[in-house]
């Protein structure tokens, strides 16, 4: 005679708990297996170290002139490369290079394209390492 006073799992659910902790486990062994991959084929993941910020620009909505204050905030020489307003090219090969934690550099460009006085555009400086910087200039103003 079979005593029902036992208590335990039933095997359904021990089945389901196990495939649970399996599943869980592979998952963990996954994750941890793709970020060490991921960071050997890297070289370390390094960081981008350029960091440059406009601090102050003025627009001649005449002349298309624009000025730009520029500053290398971060914690590797950055050189300039190109300069694009509104998604044309401003200049390229510019070569200007913005020293480490160095005083604010004055950078004049004079895009191409037809800009609308008052409007404000997206303009990107681009570096040599590939490095993107996107501020938004207002034609005819000066911040």
């Amino acid at each position: 005679m079979k005593n029902n006073n036992e208590k335990g799992v039933s095997p359904v659910i021990a089945v389901l708990l196990m495939i649970a902790i399996a599943v869980a486990a592979a998952i963990l062994v996954y994750v941890w297996s793709m970020g060490l991959i991921g960071t050997l084929t890297t070289g370390g993941g390094g960081q981008t170290r350029e960091q440059v910020i406009v601090d102050a620009y003025s627009w001649n909505a005449t002349s298309g002139v624009i000025n730009l204050y520029m500053r290398n905030v971060g914690n590797s020489e950055v050189e300039l490369d190109a300069v694009y307003v509104g998604g044309d090219m401003a200049s390229t090969n510019m070569g200007t290079t913005l020293p480490v934690q160095g005083p604010v550099i004055l950078v004049t460009v004079t895009p191409s394209g037809s800009y609308t006085s008052g409007v404000a555009y997206t303009a990107k400086c681009v570096t040599k390492t590939g490095g993107v910087f996107t501020f938004s200039l207002i034609n005819g103003s000066a911040q």
